[in-house]
This record gives structure tokens, C-alpha cells and sequence, in this order.
């Protein structure tokens, strides 16, 4: 809902303040929504006093836009403060945080900080704002103009341990561009494996420059890397001494136009036939960005099972981003290396490098400029003006079509197949025909698993793969992905810069999924819960963030999820969002 002029104003922009109490608002219930003549604002109780965020728009899955700046009431007395000084009275109320040690605060704090120092950072130095937020933009446009990040994370900018220099030589926001790295590897230590009828050492080949071919010694296995995590490993004395035997052997950078994609450890050049994504020893947002071999093996498996059924025929424009092969070391106990894995991704867009396809979320993220809008918006208000239709006739036609190229594909090889694969904003990647919706690219197959239909379906496979998941864990992951993660941003965002009425969007949302669950057969759970099931489980990013904890390796990741009400089962959407002085 859209809230009245208040006393704070949306001639401030504080993306990063937006995304920490997005987040903390999501998953804690120690706040209070209030309504005045001023319109919505919410009450943070803190130790001491009380913090008051002012609302311009507050949506069905509680995604806010904030007007600043924060304003604290404290003995009486009411002033506005900046952010740096309201979050240490946040983190000193065991109501809203809980009981912190010093060193727990002061980490948390820091990086809290130095995420919203960077968005800062790259927003002043761009000089390409106007044109992220009116488009069109290509691929690696919009790859690196995601400045923003995680609109439910405390610091989605936080990028540990790059130096600034090295953020700037590496990190997307900065627009970085650099070489791959190549090693030489020798058989005995050389890793790898392929789903296709060419081995992974064959594929990799075709990345690698001719220069540094010449230098490739006879039976060794050519190994790209990012530069960054060759330097590391470099340092690292293992490495250190298979170079001085000859076993490892450093080729050096190819030119330079690979860049960083808004994951920072997948890389795109245009025209090469493979993305590389690749091990990065950085923890970026909850994770240490560590692939394993459960994970690559899982990019070569989705390739052999997705080769008979016909996606693309049945799911006109989409197609995933296939993974089928893999590459590294094994170090001296015959493991492999996990610092040193990289996976080889199809590059959908060899042939097209300047159409019209964009990561999701770089069309959602929160305005850029004060009194801005995403990306998104421009793009529809751009197409009612060329049409000469009102903007909430064309949003509606235009979310249509996203249901249709996005949701449809995801859904159905859900229910059909059993092939479920976690789309969330940086997994899709839109493409668009002048700003229409008129196909999806997936990528990202370490986020794919199966269900008991897959199973069912193919009665010679003995054993099930390591990623099959139980009904319980497809309800849980897969709606948090593709509705509250991706398609949520997308009502949210529309309804937020005043296109359309989130209501109608979700009317529309719920038609469209009670229409495949009539149209698809197979197993129809996954629509069933999404219509039904009263609440929905999200993420809860602020707490496995403050934890420490790295989400990529939880035994047990379903303990960071958390309730959310179900905005598609609420029999009235306005329900959702009316004051009831305590949290929707």
C-alpha cells in the first residue's frame, strides 16, 4: 500500500539502510506499525528510546520503501539521525538482536557498515546511473548494474577480504574487466569431469588464448581461473611447491574481457562460447563462495536428464544455462581441491551479446537516484507512453507475460518432471523484446534438485541422486525462491512506484497458478501449496548473517527459514497490509 506525504521525504536515497531493515523487519516482531495523518511509519522500540522509519510504500510480502531520514524519539524529543548512529542502538537491544558479545557487535557492525559504504560508493562513481534505470540494457549491462543487492539482507554489499583495490579490479559494480588466469596441470594432479561427448579438458580449450596454448606442455590440462583466486592459491605453500616441481605450471592471463556477472565469481566475455564460474574464497552475503563436487556434478546430471524432454518445444523461450563441465586439482591425498573447481556454463548469448536480457534483479532493484524508480518501472511507463495505453493496463498485460515465460517453464518442470530448480533473482535472467517479456534464461544448476516424481519416472535409476528433496523441502525452498524471493519483488516493485494496485497483480498471480494447476500433469503439490498453504517459509537473512554462520554448509539449512504469511491464500489482499498495530 501506498502511504500519504509524511514529514520525511523521498529526496533521500539510503538503499543499503533500506535492505538491513528490510530484513531485520522481516524476522523479528519487536516493532509496531502506526498510521498518522502523515500516512504509515514503523516504531523500533531500541535500548533507550525508539526509532520511527517513515513508509512510502509498504507491500503484500512486507518489502518496504522507506522515506528518511530515521527519526529518534528519546526522552521526549524527537531528531533525525543517520543510520551510522541508529544501528549501534540496534544492536544494543537484546529485544530486537538478542544478548551479542562485543566482538559479535563490532563484526557485525563493521561489515554492516562497510556494505552500505560501498553502495555509496558505487552509486557516486558511476556515471551511468540515468541509463541503469531507464534502459534497455544488455546482459553484462545489467550484471553490473545490480549496485544495490539483496533487498532482505543487512549487508549485501559486504565483500570479505577484497582490499578497495582489489574490489575495484574485480567486483561488478565497479565494471571490472581483467583475463582469465591458466594453469598448466599435469595428468596425475589434473581433475574433471563432462556430461558431453567432449571432455572437460577439451571444452576449457576452447577458452583458452592462443598465446598461452603454445605454452600448454604436451598431456597437461589447461585450467582457468579468476585472477583473484589464482593469487590467493598462488600464495598458498602446497601450491607453491607443485609449481617448483613442474606439476603445477602458471601460464598467466589471457586478455582482458572477461567480466565479473553480479554473483563476482561467474564470468562472462562476449562471444565465448562458456561462461566460468569458479571457486572465490570470499564471503559474500551468507556464504563462502566455495563450489565442491557435489555441486558441479549436479551442472553435469541436469544436462543428461533435461536432454529428452523437449524444453524448449513445450516452454517456448526458455532454456537453462546448462553446466556440463567441470574442472581442478586434486591435492596430495587424491581429493579434490575445492579452491581450485570451475565449472564451464553455456553462454546463451554468444550469438547476441547486445539483446535485451536482464537479471531480475537488477529490473527490481530499489531506486537508484532520490524520487527515481527500478528499472522496471521506467521500462513499463516507456512502452504505455509508445502505446498510448494507461501504464496499469500495460503492467497487467506485462506480468502477464512474465508469469507465462517465467513461472510457467519453473512450474511445469516441477510438476511434469520432477525437476525443480531454485530460481531466485540473480538465477533468472529475462529476456525481453523491447522491454516485453518474451523468454527466460536459468542459470545456476548447484540450485537444482528432484522429487519423488522424478523418481517415479525413471524406475531404473537405483539409487537417487544426492539432491533429492522431500515434498517437505521442495515446498520450503522452491516458494521461497520463485514467489517471495522473485516473483513478489515484481508485484512489489510495480505496485511501489505507483504503476498498479499489488492486489490485482496477486488476483492475476493466483489465476494464472489455479490455470496450470488445471493445465499440467503430474505431480501438482508445489501448486497446491502455493495456493493454499496459509503461510510460505522465507529466508531469514538478517540472523544467518549476524551468526557467522556459512550458509553453504549448514548440515541443516532449514533452520534460517521462518514464516511468512501467504499473500496468495489471504481471501482478502488488503487484509494483508491494513494497520493493525502490530506487525502484518
Amino acid at each position: 500500500m501506498t502511504t500519504p506525504a509524511s514529514p520525511c521525504s523521498s529526496a533521500e536515497t539510503d538503499p543499503a539502510a533500506s535492505c538491513f531493515f528490510n530484513a531485520l523487519l522481516r524476522e523479528t516482531d519487536a516493532w509496531r506499525l502506526a498510521t498518522t495523518r502523515h500516512g504509515e511509519h514503523i516504531q523500533l522500540p531500541v535500548d533507550a528510546g525508539e526509532l520511527h522509519l517513515s513508509l512510502l510504500h509498504r507491500s503484500a510480502s512486507n518489502e518496504c520503501r522507506f522515506a528518511w531520514p530515521i527519526l529518534w524519539h528519546h526522552q521526549g524529543q524527537t531528531r533525525p539521525i543517520d543510520f551510522d548512529q541508529a544501528l549501534p542502538r540496534i544492536l544494543a537491544t537484546p529485544a530486537l538482536v538478542g544478548e551479542l558479545d562485543a566482538e559479535s557487535r563490532a563484526t557485525f557492525q563493521a561489515r554492516v557498515l562497510e556494505s552500505r559504504a560501498n553502495t555509496r560508493a558505487s552509486l557516486a562513481e558511476r556515471d551511468d546511473i540515468a541509463h541503469l534505470q531507464r534502459g534497455p540494457l544488455t546482459f553484462a549491462e545489467a550484471e553490473q548494474g545490480l549496485l544495490v543487492g539483496h533487498a532482505f539482507h543487512p549487508a549485501p554489499k559486504s565483500r570479505a577480504p577484497f582490499s578497495e583495490a582489489e574490489a575495484r579490479d574485480f567486483c561488478p559494480e565497479h565494471r571490472a574487466r581483467f583475463g582469465l588466469a591458466w594453469w598448466a596441470v599435469a595428468p596425475e594432479l589434473a581433475a574433471g569431469d563432462s556430461s558431453r561427448a567432449s571432455g572437460a579438458a577439451e571444452l576449457a580449450r576452447e577458452l583458452l588464448p592462443a598465446a598461452l596454448a603454445a605454452r600448454l606442455p604436451s598431456d597437461f590440462v589447461a585450467l582457468p581461473m579468476h585472477p583473484w583466486q589464482a593469487q590467493r592459491l598462488r600464495r598458498r605453500p602446497w601450491v607453491a611447491e607443485q609449481e617448483r616441481q613442474g606439476r603445477l605450471q602458471w601460464l598467466g592471463l589471457g586478455e582482458p574481457q572477461w567480466l565479473p556477472t553480479s554473483s563476482h565469481r561467474s564470468l562472462y566475455a562476449p562471444g565465448a562460447p562458456w561462461m566460468v564460474k569458479g571457486s572465490l574464497s570470499a564471503r559474500l552475503t551468507n556464504s563462502l563462495r566455495l563450489l565442491s563436487v557435489k555441486e558441479v556434478q549436479r551442472g553435469l546430471n541436469l544436462d543428461a536428464w533435461m536432454r529428452d524432454l523437449e524444453v524448449e518445444r513445450r516452454f517456448p523461450g526458455f532454456a537453462v544455462m546448462q553446466e556440463p563441465a567441470w574442472l581442478g586439482w586434486r591435492g596430495d591425498d587424491g581429493e579434490v581441491d575445492p579452491e581450485s573447481l570451475v565449472l564451464l556454463r553455456e553462454n546463451r548469448l554468444a550469438k547476441a551479446p547486445d539483446s535485451e536480457a536482464v537479471v531480475l534483479a537488477t529490473l527490481t532493484q530499489q531506486p537508484l537516484t532520490p524520487g527515481g524508480q527500478t528499472l522496471l518501472a521506467a521500462r513499463l511507463r516507456a512502452i504505455a507512453e509508445a502505446w498510448d495505453e494507461s501504464p496499469a493496463g500495460v503492467t497487467r498485460r506485462w506480468f502477464a507475460a512474465f508469469c507465462e515465460h517465467v513461472l510457467t517453464p519453473l512450474l511445469g518442470l516441477a510438476v511434469e518432471d520432477g525437476i525443480v530448480l531454485l530460481a531466485h533473482q540473480q538465477n533468472i535472467v529475462v529476456r525481453l523484446d523491447d522491454g516485453w517479456p518474451v523468454g527466460m534464461l536459468y542459470r545456476d544448476c548447484q540450485g537444482s534438485g528432484v522429487s519423488d516424481r522424478f523418481l517415479a519416472q525413471r524406475p531404473a535409476l537405483t539409487t537417487p541422486p544426492e539432491n533429492h528433496w522431500s515434498p517437505a523441502t521442495v515446498r520450503r525452498y522452491f516458494h521461497y525462491y520463485l514467489l517471495i524471493n522473485s516473483t513478489f519483488a515484481v508485484t512489489s516493485a510495480l505496485a511501489a512506484d505507483g504503476l498498479i494496485d499489488e492486489g490485482l497483480l496477486l488476483d492475476d498471480l493466483r489465476a494464472h497458478l489455479a490455470a496450470l494447476r488445471e493445465r499440467l500433469e503430474g505431480d501438482p503439490d508445489c501448486l497446491d501449496h502455493a495456493l493454499n498453504a496459509p503461510r510460505l517459509d522465507a529466508k531469514g537473512n538478517f540472523f544467518c548473517y549476524l551468526s557467522g554462520v556459512n550458509e553453504a554448509t549448514l548440515s541443516e539449512p532449514a533452520r534460517l527459514y521462518l514464516p511468512l504469511d501467504n499473500p496468495l491464500a489471504a481471501t482478502d489482499v488488503a487484509s494483508l497490509t491494513r494497520d493493525t498495530g502490530v506487525p502484518a
